[in-house]
């Protein structure tokens, strides 16, 4: 069985796929596929429309990607993209559904299962409480690690109203948890 090497996308290689090269958006794809994939999944809360989705943003991106300046920020075009995928899909069903920050786990601390369990359970319904544009910012900033000037220019609004709405979804997750402690205790 042939091993594939994964080589890092690199700006000649976004220049290359600007260009037309098939196999070099191939590789922007494996780069990219599974961080697009878990964005999207903790914006919609189901796998298989977030796998829908995600084909839909690198279709989107595979079509647009030569109407592209150079010296793209790659990462950020596609986050974008996904944004948005994400935005209109809440919009057309009207659902807000959002899953915890961390279904895989990766968020261990020295909880035990059960309380983790439980924690991540709390985040997920405090997060589906918020509205979508405020959990955008947060996940994009928190999760992500994106600046809010990157998530302003993702998002199409200022950079003041990305730091207005995580400052305001940072206020409701934190109400929503503490009086989750207050009903348990």
């Amino acid at each position: 069985m042939e091993e594939v090497v994964r080589m890092p996308v690199d700006l000649s290689m976004v220049e290359q796929a600007r260009q037309g090269d098939a196999s070099a958006f191939e590789a922007i794809y494996r780069e990219y596929q599974s961080q697009i994939a878990g964005y999207l999944y903790r914006m919609v809360g189901d796998p298989d429309i977030a796998a829908d989705l995600t084909q839909d943003v690198f279709v989107n991106a595979y079509r647009s990607i030569g109407r592209t300046q150079p010296g793209l920020n790659l990462r950020g075009w596609l986050y974008t993209i996904a944004s948005n995928a994400a935005l209109s899909y809440h919009r057309r069903r009207k659902i807000v559904q959002w899953s915890p920050l961390d279904p895989s786990g990766n968020d261990a601390t020295a909880l035990g299962l059960e309380e983790q369990m439980v924690n991540r359970e709390e985040l997920g319904t405090a997060l589906r409480a918020l509205p979508p544009e405020q959990a955008a910012c947060i996940l994009l900033s928190v999760r992500d690690g994106f600046s809010y000037q990157e998530i302003a220019s993702m998002l199409g609004i200022s950079e003041g109203a990305v730091k207005t709405r995580t400052y305001r979804a940072r206020l409701a997750l934190a109400r929503s948890l503490r009086a989750s402690e207050e009903s348990d205790g």
